[in-house]
């Protein structure tokens, strides 16, 4: 999935394409960190509760792939 959002994030950066080629490695490790993040969630506040960390993160990608994917001409 990565090889097909990447060239997307970074069209019509310009100026900003470091930083975010860097977001988008911040993402990447992101993918390592929340899944243990909620582990440790769930073990102290049960699984449905713990579930509230991943809420935001589906709700960006849903806004990702409604709206801000549109490539810019």
């Amino acid at each position: 999935m990565w090889p097909a959002i990447w060239p997307l994030a970074m069209t019509d950066l310009g100026r900003f394409t470091k930083a975010g080629g860097s977001l988008m490695v911040v993402a990447i490790v992101g993918g390592a960190l929340i899944p243990t993040l909620y582990g440790f969630l769930k073990d102290m506040f049960g699984a449905q509760n713990a579930y509230w960390l991943c809420l935001p993160l589906f709700l960006y990608i849903l806004y990702y792939a409604l709206k801000g994917h549109k490539i810019r001409n």
